[in-house]
C-alpha cells in the first residue's frame, strides 16, 4: 500500500504541479538526483520531505532558480 505525504496534491496553473520530484529537478538544473539531494541539505535548493523522507520542490521557486542558474552560463551580449 503506498504511504500518504504532506505534499498536497494542488497545482499552481492549468498543468503544473506545486511541487516538482528531484528527478525532475535534475533534469531542470543538469544535474544528477543526488547533486539535488546536497543542494536541498545544504539548504541551496527550497524543499520539504514527505512521510516517506522524499523530497519535494517548490515548482515556481525552483524553476526560477533553475532560469537564473542558466542565465549566468550565457554569454553576455552587448
Amino acid at each position: 500500500m503506498k504511504e500518504p505525504t504532506d505534499v498536497p496534491i494542488a497545482r499552481t496553473g492549468a498543468t503544473e504541479p506545486a511541487f516538482l520530484p528531484r528527478g525532475e529537478v535534475a533534469r531542470l538544473f543538469g544535474v544528477s538526483p543526488s547533486t539535488v539531494t546536497r543542494w536541498a541539505r545544504l539548504g541551496l535548493l527550497k524543499a520539504i520531505r514527505t512521510r516517506g523522507g522524499h523530497y519535494r520542490f517548490p515548482a515556481a521557486d525552483t524553476r526560477r532558480a533553475a532560469e537564473r542558474v542558466s542565465g549566468a552560463d550565457a554569454p553576455e551580449q552587448d
